[in-house]
């Protein structure tokens, strides 16, 4: 598998995707439903970091990495406990307990009558923290050429390639709309693509 195409960018397409669900929503007062796709953002990404310390030669069957990620479950603090082996960063004391509210969160939004022991939820203040652990993640991540929705929706083209921009399709136009309503939440959004 070529360094530019990994395997595991699938897997980042999807956090993209629901990383820019977090900015429609939330600019659009729908904050439960907003901090759920962050959630499922986190998590996506937290996998592929995962995945990038487990197999960085990417030698492994996706059988093996399917068995590997299964492991976690969807419990970001144990994702992020894995990953603060190669990052420290992910196993600061402050962002594990928010890994493990997040991971109750996740679960509350979906079903009723999940018990909650850590809190009630997400509140406005918590924004800031998910876009700072998008960033990090998304700067840990080893992307070489970052075609991925989010690079290429804000950017307006693809990695180092100015003069291939993306479709002008009415779908594509509108996802791109989709992905700046990230920068009304979050002025530094640009912080998270490589340019």
């Amino acid at each position: 598998m070529s360094k530019n195409h990994p395997r595991w960018g699938s897997l980042l397409y999807h956090a993209d995707y629901d990383f820019i669900s977090f900015g429609v929503l939330f600019s659009n007062f729908l904050i439960v439903e907003a901090f759920y796709h962050s959630t499922q953002a986190i998590e996506k990404y937290l996998k592929v970091l995962a995945l990038t310390i487990y197999d960085p030669d990417e030698k492994r069957t996706e059988d093996e990495w399917k068995k590997f990620l299964k492991g976690f479950g969807h419990y970001l603090e144990r994702l992020g406990k894995y990953c603060s082996n190669q990052y420290p960063f992910y196993k600061q004391k402050d962002l594990t307990n928010n890994l493990k509210r997040f991971s109750e969160f996740d679960q509350a939004t979906r079903y009723p009558w999940v018990e909650r022991n850590l809190g009630n939820g997400f509140s406005g203040s918590d924004a800031g923290i998910v876009f700072e652990l998008v960033k990090q993640l998304r700067n840990d991540i080893p992307i070489q050429t970052d075609d991925y929705p989010l690079g290429i929706l804000l950017r307006g083209y693809h990695h180092h390639d100015i003069q291939r921009k993306f479709l002008k399709g009415l779908i594509t136009l509108n996802t791109r709309k989709a992905a700046l309503k990230l920068t009304e939440i979050f002025p530094n959004v640009y912080d998270l693509i490589r340019k």
